[in-house]
């Protein structure tokens, strides 16, 4: 009987499916991962509040069982990718908007449903604003003077737009339309084993719980989650879209002195610039396009999707 086990030394076993990475470094305890010029990659920490935990994991899952059970309250998005973005959007036009699933579009009985559930996730988003301002004040001024316009909520403090995904994990991608100079912040929810974050690019692995949140350069460092072993596991991600920085509206409302948002600090005069594999390593070669349209997110595959539509938890299974 054989199943998949990590070691602390960043060693592994594996089971006949799936290679996992080798000598992989395994970031457990708070702390950060820093580039050559001290910039943060990777930030771990903790969430010292169960009560925020437990009130965001409630509110998260009477949300996903519900969508789970009622058809007429189902998002496309929701269905086809197991995830939903609340907040602001900018990519069609010169002012951000509420997205799609912020304004429950698809059917308008259920916005009390969302209304609810971005109400009860008040206390984990002042707790990540807080987390934001004490290690990133710059970071955390220059979000905080966005102007949103006359017509986007700020419903998640400084960001503009979380992203929830319910019980799935994401294939290695990176989020090319996020801010190439700001951090997302991932929390994980639920109850699991597995799905572990991992950086191709630093040979980093971090076995997320909930109770962590971890910080880290969506844009330039790709990244995405070993296999679920067992449970049911969300994830709610904050982040930035690229396209809130127009320099007309943006930063000329920032009069804020220790806050350089001059070009060169914008672009990390490519410090952080995304680093390509001459060689696609083992674990990126599954072909996990297989009956996914082109033109739909490919980062979540479809046994994955299938499972987390019927509502139904990973099972460890054992090889006799």
């Amino acid at each position: 009987m054989k199943w998949d086990i990590f070691l602390e030394d960043g060693s592994f076993e594996i089971d006949n499916n799936f290679t996992y990475p080798k000598s992989a470094h395994c970031l457990v305890n708070p702390g950060c991962i820093v580039n050559q010029n001290n910039q943060t990659l990777i930030h771990l920490e903790n969430i010292d509040d169960t009560n925020i935990l437990l009130h965001t994991t409630n509110a998260v899952n009477t949300y996903y069982y519900h969508m789970v059970n009622d058809e007429k309250h189902r998002s496309k998005s929701f269905w086809r990718d197991l995830t939903e973005h609340y907040g602001a959007y900018r990519l069609y036009t010169g002012l951000p908007y509420t997205s799609s699933d912020s304004a429950s579009s698809h059917n308008t009985d259920h916005q009390s449903c969302v209304d609810e559930l971005i109400r009860s996730l008040v206390p984990l988003s002042n707790f990540v604003n807080k987390f934001i301002q004490d290690n990133y004040n710059s970071m955390y001024l220059k979000l905080k003077n966005l102007s949103l316009g006359p017509f986007a909520p700020r419903s998640f403090g400084i960001f503009p737009m979380i992203a929830i995904n319910y019980n799935i994990v994401s294939n290695y991608h990176w989020d090319l339309s996020d801010a190439s100079n700001c951090l997302c912040c991932l929390i994980p929810l639920g109850n699991f084993q597995g799905g572990d974050l991992y950086f191709p690019q630093l040979h980093v692995r971090v076995p997320l719980q909930p109770g962590q949140v971890v910080a880290f350069d969506s844009h330039n460092l790709l990244h995405g989650n070993l296999p679920l072993i067992s449970g049911i596991r969300h994830s709610i991600v904050y982040f930035v879209h690229q396209n809130f920085f127009h320099k007309e509206d943006n930063y000329s409302n920032m009069e804020i002195e220790n806050v350089k948002l001059i070009k060169s600090l914008h672009d990390n005069k490519n410090l952080n610039k995304r680093i390509l594999l001459s060689e696609p390593v083992d674990f990126q070669t599954i072909d996990y396009t297989i009956n996914v349209p082109k033109n739909k997110d490919q980062r979540h595959s479809p046994e994955e999707l299938e499972r987390g539509r019927k509502g139904e938890s990973k099972i460890l299974h054992f090889n006799e």
